[in-house]
C-alpha cells in the first residue's frame, strides 16, 4: 500500500481527517453504505488539475492532450480539526455535519476497491487508488513546473499509475488553511466509473469515528438530527461544536 501514498508515510495512515458534509449527504452516505467522489472539474478552484489539463508539447513542438485527465475522481478531506472557515464554507446552511475517520480507515476500501498485486518483496499495491496530502506552493512555482520536461515526462509516463495521480496534490498557497489530505481514483476501463461520480462501498459505521453538528445550528434542531442520527445505528460519540460557545470569565483585580 506504501506505493499507492503521496505525500505520506504508513504511520501517518492512522492519524484522523476529518470532512464536513450537509446533514442530506449525511443520510445518503448511512442509507447507500457508499462514499462518492467526483471529477476535479467540479472542484471549485479553476487552477484544479492544472498540470494534466495543459497541453503537452513534445520536443519537435507537436501538441497533444492529456487523455488520462478524464478518468480520476477524488474527494477533498482535512487534517484541521475545526475552524472558522471551515464552518462557514463547508455549511453555508448552517446545517453542517463534521466527520472524523482516519486516513487509513477512509483509504483501505478504496485500495481494495482497485485490485491488490504483489511487488517481488511482498509489498501490496494497485494503479488506481491513492491517498496523500496536497503540497501548498506559489502560483508562479507550480506553473514552472511545467516547464521541467524531466519531471513531467516522469509523472505522465509513470506505468505505476502514481505518477498521474500525484498531478492532483499540488495547489495554490491561498488554500493552505484547507490542510488537505485527497483521496484519487483512476477509473479508467471502471464500469462503477459512470459520468461525474464514483461511488465505492464503505461500511459507515466502522468508518467514523465522531460526528460533530455545525455550531450555529439550533440546540432543537441539533437534538432532533442526532437522534435521526442514532436511529440510523451510529452508536459513537455526536456532540454540537462549542467554538461560538460563550463563555463565563471571571477577572481578578487588586483592591482599590
Amino acid at each position: 500500500m506504501n506505493d499507492n501514498l503521496i505525500f505520506l508515510t504508513d504511520e501517518e495512515l492512522d492519524k484522523s481527517v476529518y470532512r464536513i458534509f450537509s446533514f442530506s449527504r449525511l443520510r445518503e452516505l448511512f442509507e447507500e453504505r457508499k462514499l462518492a467522489l467526483v471529477k476535479p472539474n467540479l472542484w471549485e478552484d479553476p487552477f484544479e488539475n492544472f498540470i494534466l489539463n495543459a497541453t503537452g508539447i513534445f520536443p519537435n513542438g507537436m501538441e497533444f492532450n492529456i487523455e488520462s485527465r478524464n478518468s480520476f475522481y477524488g474527494q477533498c478531506w482535512s487534517r484541521t480539526k475545526e475552524s472558522d472557515a471551515m464552518w462557514r464554507i463547508y455549511s453555508p446552511d448552517k446545517d453542517g455535519v463534521k466527520v472524523k475517520t482516519t486516513m487509513r480507515k477512509l483509504f483501505e476500501p478504496l485500495f481494495q476497491l482497485g485490485g491488490v498485486h504483489h511487488k517481488m518483496n511482498g509489498n501490496e499495491y494497485n494503479l488506481k487508488s491513492f491517498i496523500g496530502k496536497v503540497q501548498y506552493q506559489g502560483k508562479k512555482k507550480l506553473v514552472e513546473m511545467l516547464s521541467d520536461r524531466d519531471r513531467m515526462s516522469g509523472k505522465l509516463y509513470d506505468q505505476s499509475g502514481k505518477g498521474q495521480a500525484s498531478t492532483f496534490y499540488f495547489k495554490r498557497w491561498a488554500f493552505r488553511h484547507e490542510n488537505e489530505v485527497r483521496l484519487m481514483y483512476n477509473g479508467n476501463q471502471d464500469p462503477l466509473a459512470n459520468g461525474n461520480v464514483f461511488k465505492f462501498d464503505i461500511d459507515p459505521i466502522d468508518l467514523i469515528d465522531e460526528i460533530v453538528f455545525d455550531p450555529r445550528m439550533k440546540k432543537t434542531d441539533y437534538e432532533i438530527k442526532k437522534e435521526i442520527t442514532r436511529n440510523w445505528g451510529f452508536d459513537k460519540k455526536i456532540i454540537q461544536s462549542g467554538l461560538y460557545k460563550i463563555e463565563e470569565f471571571r477577572l481578578l483585580v487588586n483592591d482599590l
